[in-house]
């Protein structure tokens, strides 16, 4: 019996992982996602802005799902959060494909029984996104190009005020 299982290429280390309470800022099917119960974080060394610790392309943590929910800081992405981690180290685990974010088997990554991982309780979550995920994106490095109303939007939720409240004047 093959465990299914979502997997995400991602430029986050395991500190940043664990001080965030799981993965993000994904964009991924909700309806398909949440049928999954576990989340396999293969490293992307290709970004520079989160954290990244393990070597390249391993696949270093299998969270155990607790729930998928809007990404803190990202619209239109989600966090995978976890209930407890299991720390692995398994090489050549991306498949060279452009979408980060894709649909395997445990199997896949020479698990074939979950229950004899060392399983962790997630640590409390300490550290909300310092960058806004809705402009990263794990398959590229850094930031890209912001819209007025992606900046206004960014910056009313980091400040706490209204929209209407933000004025931005560009000079040229």
């Amino acid at each position: 019996m093959s465990t299914p299982c979502l997997v995400v290429l991602t430029g986050r280390g395991t500190d940043r992982i664990l001080s965030e309470g799981g993965s993000q800022a994904w964009r991924l099917n909700y309806e398909n996602a949440k049928r999954y119960p576990y989340c396999v974080c293969v490293q992307n060394q290709k970004v520079h802005w989160g954290g990244a610790d393990n070597e390249h392309h391993h696949a270093f943590m299998i969270g155990r799902i607790k729930e998928i929910v809007p990404a803190p800081d990202a619209p239109d992405r989600y966090m995978v959060v976890f209930s407890e981690y299991a720390e692995i180290d398994h090489p050549d685990a991306w498949p060279g494909l452009r979408n980060p974010v894709r649909y395997a088997t445990l199997e896949e990554f020479g698990i074939t029984d979950p229950s004899v991982l060392s399983w962790t309780p997630m640590p409390p979550i300490t550290v909300r996104s310092s960058i806004s995920p809705a402009n990263e994106d794990e398959d590229k490095d850094g930031f890209g190009p912001l819209t007025i109303p992606e900046a206004k939007a960014g910056l009313a939720l980091g400040l706490g005020v209204p929209e209407t409240a933000i004025e931005i004047t560009v000079k040229f």
